[in-house]
């Protein structure tokens, strides 16, 4: 880190360091949005696999919130690993091409609107990204140094990865499109040393492929079941082609495009051919699942690190796109500020209605109609209010009474023997009588002051006919 921190110039240790006491700020601030407690509550549950993804992501949550569960500490490691990554990039471009190159990575990573706001929310996708440059960064040095031992940190970081999202597949993918675009790369094939960083990488991912073997390949069948069979449509492709290259920063992405060009013009460029090449396979998909479904703007964010350093590359040393390059930093990261500085005030705002808002409001009142009914357990029809109420209720038993192959752990014991109090969305209408007798309606609670589809809660009790009922 002293040697980052000795190569940068004063202006862009101001903006880095900036940004990121407002990414802590943003992270303290901001209340979980249901995916993130529905993360945190896989926490609660230590395991090697889970119904939507891999563990890393709760892994992660675990380790830093044993003592506290805060919505600091809940974001705490998903921040930090945006410092791991600027390193990681840093290096990589160091290495690789120069140290301008690399001081130009780190600034535009910080205006890459998906990766620099993106860092504070506990999803998936930071962990994810971070073990893809790591991939990334062991490659670099690999090509670089020359020495084969940096295929076994390649082969770690590589089956890690999966352990964070299976996106990461892809990673080793894209090595073998490396070796089929970049000729010298193929002698690596003929020693030892790729073949035991496969390996390891299956060594490393081993314990979710266990797990799913053990649980009927669930988060498999969850994951890789998305393209409907048959059903052909263009209509998500526009929605894709504009929403990637503003998701990286579109004058970034106009030098992606000069890097890849660069290099088909040439093709005698083994840096460049690398950071072409390891992209490729999760595009190559994404361009086929985009014909059957829409493509959720962070699904790439794997590859985003390696674009921002093959746009860094392809800027230095050309007059081309002048413009971009006078442009990228101040619009990527005029655009963070503002993101993140509304997500730490939305609260205060007049008429902020964000997914993050209100929960601790709805749980407080859902728990006080709890004690009025006398309610034993508090039951949900979505994964959504089951997050948030177990995260702001956590002494209460708070069950989740629908897709019950989300929650591969024990539910309370005697759950029949005591009255439920249920939780359904407004707009959600759960076939309750399935699951429970004697039901009573209660009204509504809204999270919100403003009600709404999007913020109103019914409540009802009931008594629960089987420990084992779903909801539909």
């Amino acid at each position: 880190m002293s040697n980052l921190i000795a190569r940068l110039k004063s202006p862009l240790v101001l903006i880095i360091g900036g940004l990121m006491v407002l990414r802590l700020i943003t992270a303290a601030r901001a209340g979980l949005v249901p995916d993130e407690s529905y993360y945190w509550l896989w926490a609660q549950h230590p395991a090697a696999g889970y119904y939507d993804h891999p563990p890393m992501v709760a892994w992660w949550i675990a380790a830093f919130t044993a003592l506290n569960d805060a919505a600091l500490m809940v974001r705490l490691p998903f921040v930090l690993s945006f410092v791991a990554l600027s390193w990681l990039m840093f290096d990589a471009a160091r290495v690789m091409f120069s140290d301008a190159v690399a001081r130009r990575t780190l600034l535009w990573l910080n205006a890459c609107l998906l990766l620099s706001v993106g860092s504070v929310i506990a999803t998936p996708d930071p962990p994810s990204v971070l073990m893809w440059a790591c991939g990334l960064w062991a490659l670099a040095r690999l090509q670089t140094s020359g020495r084969g031992i940096w295929w076994l940190a390649f082969g770690l970081f590589a089956g890690l990865g999966v352990e964070a999202k299976y996106t990461n597949l892809f990673l080793g993918l894209g090595v073998l499109a490396w070796f089929a675009l970049d000729k010298p790369a193929r002698r690596w094939l003929l020693t030892p040393w790729p073949w035991l960083g496969a390996a390891i990488a299956g060594a490393a991912m081993a314990p979710n492929l266990i797990w799913n073997a053990q649980h009927d390949w669930l988060t498999f069948t969850k994951q890789f079941g998305r393209i409907e069979a048959g059903h052909l449509t263009a209509k998500y492709l526009i929605e894709f082609l504009i929403s990637q290259p503003l998701l990286l920063n579109p004058f970034i992405a106009a030098f992606v495009g000069l890097g890849v060009a660069t290099w088909v013009r040439t093709r005698n460029d083994s840096r460049l051919a690398l950071l072409v090449a390891l992209p490729l396979p999760l595009l190559a998909y994404m361009l086929i699942h985009v014909f059957h479904d829409r493509i959720q703007g962070n699904w790439p964010a794997p590859i985003y690190p390696g674009l921002v350093l093959l746009a860094a590359a392809a800027a230095e040393g050309t007059e081309k796109l002048r413009w971009a390059r006078t442009w990228a930093a101040p619009f990527g990261v005029g655009i963070s500020v503002m993101v993140l500085a509304y997500l730490a005030l939305g609260p205060q705002l007049p008429g902020a209605a964000g997914l993050s808002q209100g929960w601790n409001a709805v749980s407080q009142s859902v728990a006080a109609r709890q004690a009025e009914t006398g309610a034993g357990w508090i039951a949900t029809t979505d994964y959504n209010t089951q997050g948030e109420l177990s995260y702001h209720l956590p002494e209460r038993p708070v069950v989740g009474m629908a897709e019950r192959d989300r929650y591969q752990w024990p539910a309370p014991a005697n759950l029949t023997r005591q009255r439920a109090l249920i939780v359904t969305a407004a707009g959600d209408t759960p076939d309750l009588a399935r699951c429970f007798s004697d039901l009573k309606d209660l009204g509504a609670v809204s999270r919100l002051k403003k009600p709404g589809k999007k913020s109103d809660f019914q409540l009802h009790t009931g008594l629960l006919k089987s420990p084992e009922c779903e909801t539909d």
